[in-house]
This record gives structure tokens, sequence and C-alpha cells, in this order.
């Protein structure tokens, strides 16, 4: 049985992978942003801000490379959020890692960019510059221009994961007839020539690598008493920012003085840096007073800081804040968006979507999602409390689930070879070890859950959050074996129970616990922000299959309503407003149905599976037309969109990046250890003590069924998971677990009747 399911699953991975991989490679032609046609976007009937409908303007006040708390000591924003304004925490994340580039680069494009930090930018707003543009790209030059575009997007689009479009934001403004404006620059001097930073251009531009507007070149002036020498001349600025205030209807603008204090560091001592960024901090006050003397009544001001400083990137703080000041609105708050769907916290590909939104349109391609506002007294403590979890529980996570995962790793190794090798452990000692090793080999099973449950305790610091999930370990391990005292099986049952409930639970109620979880996703990562985490999807498969496994060996519970139970599991984990895993749709309907089929003993035959795969199909379906008409915007629901955008292409492109994050994850993930510890105690038990695996079938064949359909389970998950590897390996975790305790119990058995 267990070898005809494999068989069919592995040719089904096979026949996919082989298919998609040369549906990939048919069209590898690559069209350079400034050979494509312009993007106009369209219209946003659904844009219900004041700006949009009044014809209203955006001001963008970039504070760049300082924090919320810095933000805090600045006298105009600390006086003017005790009244009104939205705040957020954004991603920062690009294409293939962290750098300013990436980030701004994302911030304008359709999706995340991959702008290396080692390539060179030529901004140029000279004559000549516009000629060597023009001939470079055969466009219509701007009033500055990246002369250097076609390397810069031949780079992104070879190289990048998400092959994204950049300049979507520019491009749909312009194409609007949406005026836009940059003023300010980032210039340092370094090794005694100036350093031309204009990087902030990439997120305002159009594809073609052109800005209609501003002035990034005459605005500092000379200064020792600023970092390199050099400031910024703000009564210039405020000429500049009124200028193109009035020629412009969005209006970006770069303080420079920020960036240069934090390259500039190294140089100063306690004091000196002290006193520039008091003197910047005055400056920059000064005038965003005067910004919002001069802003109408419809206009919208953000005030941000567009990337961390190096200080706080070095301490994993990854995330700066925005806020958004409506003229017309008066209320304070949080700022949300569907892409996180997490209060405070916001993506950088939502930038864009939010600016055009302010003026009433929309780009289908870019995947973004405009900022919804959440009223909130407490903005900026209820955001640095927040912060201060997110960063603790990014710092430990990986220490944490490295120990756990090595701790269960070796348990279960130890625990193989004592039964294995028992005759070679002294008699006096050998029921104590190989008892001591199967206790410990629940930790495997424990532990996940006492990482789900921690979060309940609102634990912020890094030892306050381990405490809890020590805490936790212990409950969970003391209540089922007080209740059920030696019946190992029935513990392990519980386990499975509980975290199973635990999940639905946490998922019914938008996952709140899912998303400050030290084995789930990271916001500061950004592989996900909602629903239940790839770690999970395959506990999710594993533990509600071994649950009710357990159940019917000791109980006669009617096989029909564990279906439904199942279904129902299914459901809330999958659905794209609650665990919104699509990959554990697909893999926990085919393992599903395959355990529902086993335990009433229905033979798997070809048809069989190939009704598996269809209702698998139609599940997906039904949740991504679900995703569309209720504009949830999940995941499932974004992809659909995206293919209906980019064309198939796109199911290709998506594929491939899983087939590489998969083999990423295969050489740097500790959960790969775990994989092969399973497959050898599967080899283990199969060949070594006989007929093991025959006893197993015998003496528990519910759980023998189950341990059948979470093998399907793992085998599927590896194919359409982003993070197969990971999903699979606690899925296992359900399977060896298990295996592990059932023949310590199958050992004590023989050595109690060779005793009598």
């Amino acid at each position: 049985m267990l070898r005809k399911i494999t068989s069919i699953i592995l040719s089904f991975m096979m026949i996919f992978s082989i298919s998609i991989t040369g549906f990939a490679n048919s069209d590898t032609k690559i069209q350079l942003s400034t050979e494509r046609a312009i993007s106009k976007g369209s219209p946003d009937k659904d844009a219900d801000n004041n700006t949009a409908k009044n014809s209203g303007k955006v001001i963008i006040v970039d504070i760049i490379r300082t924090n919320l708390e810095n933000f805090n000591n600045i006298k105009f924003i600390r006086t003017k959020l005790k009244s009104s304004g939205y705040v957020a925490l954004m991603n920062i994340r690009g294409d293939k890692g962290y750098d300013d580039k990436r980030n701004f680069a994302t911030m304008g494009a359709s999706t995340r960019a991959n702008i290396s930090s080692d390539l060179e930018l030529d901004f140029n707003d000279t004559l000549d510059g516009a000629k060597l543009y023009k001939s470079a790209t055969g466009w219509k030059p701007g009033a500055i221009n990246l002369v250097n575009i076609n390397n810069i997007d031949f780079v992104n689009l070879t190289t990048g994961d998400y092959k994204s479009k950049i300049g979507y934001l520019g491009e749909t403004m312009n194409a609007n007839g949406k005026r836009i404006s940059v003023i300010g620059n980032n210039d340092y001097y370094e090794n005694g020539q100036l350093v031309k930073n204009r990087d902030f251009c990439l997120t305002f531009m159009d594809s073609k690598g052109r800005l209609f507007g501003g002035n990034t070149d005459d605005i500092n002036k000379k200064d020792t008493n600023y970092p390199f020498g050099i400031a910024t001349d703000y009564e210039k600025l405020k000429k500049e920012t009124q200028k193109y205030y009035n020629e412009s209807d969005l209006l970006y603008v770069n303080t420079g003085d920020t960036y240069r204090l934090d390259k500039y560091k190294m140089n100063l001592n306690e004091k000196t840096y002290k006193k520039m960024k008091f003197s910047i901090y005055n400056n920059v006050s000064d005038y965003l007073d005067y910004i919002f003397s001069i802003a109408g009544k419809n206009d919208t001001v953000y005030v941000m800081s567009s990337y961390p400083s190096n200080l706080e990137y070095i301490n994993n703080k990854k995330l700066t804040p925005i806020m958004r000041f409506d003229m017309s609105d008066g209320g304070s708050g949080l700022l949300n968006s569907a892409t996180t769907r997490r209060d405070g916290i916001i993506s950088n590909v939502d930038f864009g979507a939010e600016i055009l939104n302010r003026f009433g349109l929309k780009n289908e391609e870019i995947i973004g999602k405009k900022l919804t506002s959440l009223e909130k007294n407490g903005n900026i403590d209820y955001l640095l409390k927040d912060f201060e979890k997110i960063v603790s529980i990014s710092s430990i996570r990986m220490s944490v689930i490295n120990i756990y995962v090595s701790l269960v790793s070796i348990v279960i190794i130890a625990a193989v070879i004592s039964l294995w090798q028992k005759n070679r452990i002294p008699r006096r000692f050998r029921g104590r070890v190989i008892n001591t090793l199967k206790e410990a080999s629940k930790l495997g099973l424990i532990m996940p859950l006492a990482f789900l449950s921690a979060p309940m305790l609102q634990s912020s610091s890094k030892s306050m959050i381990s405490l809890s999930i020590v805490f936790f370990s212990i409950i969970y391990y003391l209540v089922p074996k007080i209740i059920f005292k030696k019946d190992d099986m029935k513990q392990i049952g519980m386990y499975s129970l509980i975290m199973i409930s635990v999940i639905c639970l946490d998922a019914f109620f938008a996952t709140p616990l899912m998303e400050s979880n030290i084995m789930s996703y990271d916001p500061m990562v950004a592989a996900r922000y909602y629903g239940i985490g790839n770690e999970y999807e395959g506990v999710v498969i594993g533990s509600a299959i071994l649950g009710f496994s357990v159940i019917l060996e000791y109980k006669k519970f009617p096989k029909w309503i564990i279906g439904i139970i199942l279904m129902g599991v299914l459901f809330i984990s999958a659905y794209p407003s609650m665990g919104a895993n699509v990959g554990g749709a697909i893999s926990g309907m085919i393992a599903f149905l395959v355990y529902i089929l086993l335990i009433n003993n229905v033979k798997i035959d070809i048809k069989k599976c190939v009704l598996i795969l269809l209702a698998t199909v139609l599940l997906v379906a039904g949740f991504a037309v679900a995703d569309i008409a209720l504009n949830i915007g999940s995941h499932l629901g974004n992809f659909v969109k995206q293919i209906m955008v980019n064309g198939p292409m796109e199911i290709a492109n998506v594929f491939l990046r899983k087939i590489e994050m998969n083999i990423l994850l295969a050489q740097t993930t500790i959960w790969v250890n775990f994989l092969l510890v399973a497959l050898l105690l599967l080899s283990i038990a199969v060949f070594k003590p006989g007929k093991f695996s025959g006893a197993i079938k015998n003496r528990y064949p519910y759980v023998y069924k189950g341990f059948l359909s979470i093998i399907v389970g793992c085998l599927v998950t590896l194919l359409v998971n982003d993070s197969g590897i990971i999903s699979a390996a606690t899925d296992s975790l359900y399977l060896i677990v298990p295996i592990v305790i059932i023949m310590v119990i199958e050992y004590k058995e023989k050595t109690e009747s060779s005793i009598e």
C-alpha cells in the first residue's frame, strides 16, 4: 500500500516539475523596462480619501536613517502626534536582501526589486546626461534621468527572484497626468571624493528611469559643524519646496542630514554626536512646521524613515516608521495593510499602492495594498512595545529552533541506538536510560505546542519569552502524564489533539498566537505575515491525523465524524481569511483524503488517486474564487491576479522560485537534519528489527494507517510549498516520535515477559 501511494505521488511530482521547468524555459527572452509599453494603471473607484476626492496633493518627507524613538525626539512630530496622525512600521526587505537601493526600488516597483548595493546608479540632471540617456534608451529624457537604467533593469530581471517591474509608481502617475518632483540628496565624501547619492529616485522614477521635476543637486551648503562638512540648506530647501509644491501633485523631500550623520557617526564621540544630532533634529522640526503650514486642507503629508541606521540594522531592527497625516482628518492611531493583516505593520510593497490610492489610481501589477487607518490611543507606545517583541523573537528564533531540532534529533538517534545496542548498556541502567530517552523524545511534540502557546503571556523581552516557552513545556508535559499516567500512546494523542485544537482556534481568530510565535514567521523577514506558517503547515497534518488515530485505537468513534472534522480543520487552516496556507490546502487535502479512505478500508488505486487530485484542485479553485470575490487579498488571490495580469508564465516563475527556495533550505536549514534523522529511523524501523512495521500494523492498525497518510503529506508538501523541507520535517515529527515510543513500548513488554 505505502509503495503504491508513494510511487503515484512521486510520479506526479516528477511529471509536474519537468513540465513546469520546460514551460519556464520555453521563453527566456528578457524584455527591459525601456522596451515595454507604458503601464497606465486605471482609476480606483474605491479610493475613499479626501485627497483623491478633491484633487489634493501629497507631500512625503523622508528623515532617513532614523527610528520611531528618534521621531519622538523631534519636537514638531512629538507635538503633532498628540492630536493627529496614523503610524506604522514598514518592512524594508527587497529581493534577495536588505539595503537602501533594494528598498527604494521596491517601494516604487510592482513587487520586490533586486537593485544590488554594488550597482552604481547614474542619476543625472545635466544636459549631457540627458543626451546620453536618450541615445541609450531611445526615450525622451526628463529633468533627472537614470542613464544606466538598462543595466540596472537587466540585473534585476536576470538575478532577481521576483522579476519585478521597476518604476511602476512613477509611470502610473505620469501616465495619468500627475506630476512628481523630488528635492534633496544624500551626498557625502569618501576618500576625499564627493559621492552623489540620489538612490531615492528609484522610488519615484518611471519605468524608463525618468523624473520630470525636482532639485537633487543644488540644495546643500558647506558647514563644518555638520557631517562631512555638508549641511542641507534649509532656507533654500523651503524655497524649493514652495516652488515644486506649486508645480507638482506629489512632492518627495529627502532631508539628507540624518543620512550623513549616520554615515559619519564613527568619526564622532558621544558628545559631538549628540550635538550634531540635536542641531539636525531642530532643523528638521522647523522644516516640518513649514511643510504643514503650506499644506492644503485636501493634502496628505507622510513623514517617514525609508531605512534604519547602521546600528539599528546591526541590532536586527529592520522596520522603519511611517506616519500619515490627512490634513482634513484629525484622527490618530495605526496604519494597517491587507498585505500584513497586522495592526501597525506594513510592507514596502504597499507604498506604491498607497500613494496611487491618494490620487484615485491603481495599477493591478503592483502587488501591494492601500493603507487603512485604525483609531488607537497610545499608538507610539503600542508600536514600540510590539517592535520590542518582534525584535526579541527574531533575535532568539534561530538559536531556540536550532537547540530544539538538534536536541530532538540527538534524543531520537540515541533512543534508536540504545534499543539496537541495548545489550551493551549495563543491565541496571538499561531500563532507566531507555525510558529517559523515550520521555525526552516527547519534546518533539510538546515544544511546537509550547511555542504556539507562549504568546498568551504577552512577553516582550528575550528572557521572558524563553521563560514562557519553558513554562508551557512543563505544563504540557505534566498534565497528560498525570491524566494518563503510564499510557504513552494516549499522552501523545493528547499532545496532538491539543495542538490541532489550538491551531484551529488561533486561525479562526486571525492567528494572534501564530504571528508572535518563535517557530512561525517574522515580519522583518517578510516571507509571510499572517495565517498558518510553513512550519505549522506540517504540524496541522501530522497532529490531526495522529490525534484521531490514537482515538480510534481506544474508542469506537464514528469515522464519518472524523472525516467531517478533518475537512473542518482543512477549511480553517487554508481558508484565505483564516489560516491562508495554499500549500497546506493541497497537502492537507491529499493527506486527509488518503487517511479517510484508509481508516474506512477503501482500497486506493489509480482511479482513487485521480479523484483525490481532482478534489484538491477543486478545493484550491474554490478558495481562489472566494478570495477574489470577497476581496480578501491573500497569497492565493494575489497569485491568481498576477496570472491574469502577467500570463501563465507567472505559474512557472512561482514554482521555480519554490524549487530554488527548497534547494537553498536543503543547504542551510537545520530542519533538513531532522528529515535525514527521520529517513534513518524509518530505515532502521523497517529493516533492522525485521517485522517492526508489521508489529505496528497489527497492534496499532489505525496509527499505522495514520503513518502512511503522514508520509503522503510529507511528500506532497515537499512539492507544493516554497519551504517544503521545513513543512515536511514538522509533519514527520508526528511520525518519528510515535515510532520511537512504540519501539520502547515493545522493548519494555518483551523485557517484562522475559522476566516473568
